[in-house]
């Protein structure tokens, strides 16, 4: 693949994304994107992006950094995006703070997409005890039943324990609905994360069923004199066929806080708990 992309003339900038791969994978990865003489962003989520820096290879800790340096080097611009401080998600997390009620005390993640999952993990457990997932990594704990949410609970509903006979979420939503109005059941839940991604292949609209759940988990919650905090983010552009700006429009009027980006979202839900 990677000779494809440096022989052709189209490719200005390179991204690779992957989680940390065994060091002499790495390093292979690494010789082959260094002879490939363009310049080559690298995000292996988890492991420290200056120590990949060096050459034509520019480092990035997050998916989204790694998006905005893509961008910058292909403009011939400086490659010197970070993504938000907790300080900034600290600010956005105290006026949503305000809706909760003492018992509601944990986040639950439905991701459609395993890398923002794996992402979210990755940055969750430095700042949340006791996180439980079916893709545990680091820190995290295993899920002992994945249809059932323990404490903070962020799930990949794309993964082959929930796709099995069944369209992965990204393009059919139902299973995702029906968790989330199980997560707006239980007292404790206090934010759902949400992953909503466009591009083809995905679902036509998925902000139009997402809302419907999320209209119907906000009834339910209500009735119990609870409101729970939906924390969400696009993963698209307006050149997408289902249009990114129709797309926010939709989640914003159920009252869907929209983030920038997958890390952004998870800063603020985690400074929200934390």
């Amino acid at each position: 693949g990677h000779k494809a992309l440096t022989n052709d003339a189209e490719t200005k900038v390179i991204v690779l994304v992957s989680k940390p791969p065994a060091k002499e994978v790495a390093d292979k990865v690494l010789s082959a994107a260094k002879a490939s003489g363009k310049p080559v962003v690298v995000c292996f989520l988890g492991a420290d992006a200056k120590g990949l820096e060096g050459g034509n290879i520019t480092g990035a800790n997050t998916l989204e950094e790694a998006a905005h340096k893509a961008v910058a080097l292909v403009k011939g611009q400086k490659a010197d995006f970070t993504s938000i401080s907790m300080t900034e998600a600290g600010k956005e997390a105290t006026v949503l703070r305000q809706s909760l009620k003492a018992g509601q005390k944990y986040i639950r993640g439905l991701y459609s997409g395993g890398t923002f999952c794996y992402e979210a993990l990755l940055s969750l457990q430095t700042v949340l005890p006791d996180i439980s997932s079916n893709i545990p990594t680091g820190r995290v704990k295993k899920l002992e039943n994945i249809y059932k949410s323990l404490g903070h609970t962020v799930i990949d509903l794309g993964d082959d324990d929930f796709t099995h006979g069944k369209p992965h979420p990204m393009i059919d939503p139902s299973q995702r609905n029906d968790r989330l109005l199980q997560e707006a059941n239980d007292p404790e839940t206090a934010v759902i994360l949400l992953d909503v991604v466009i591009g083809y292949g995905a679902n036509p609209d998925p902000a139009a069923e997402l809302s419907e759940a999320i209209r119907q988990a906000h009834e339910a919650a209500h009735k119990n004199g609870r409101h729970i905090v939906f924390i969400g983010f696009i993963c698209g552009t307006d050149k997408d066929p289902q249009g990114f700006v129709t797309q926010k429009k939709k989640l914003e009027n159920v009252g869907v806080y929209i983030c920038k980006s997958n890390i952004h979202a998870v800063a603020v839900a985690g400074a929200i708990l934390s």
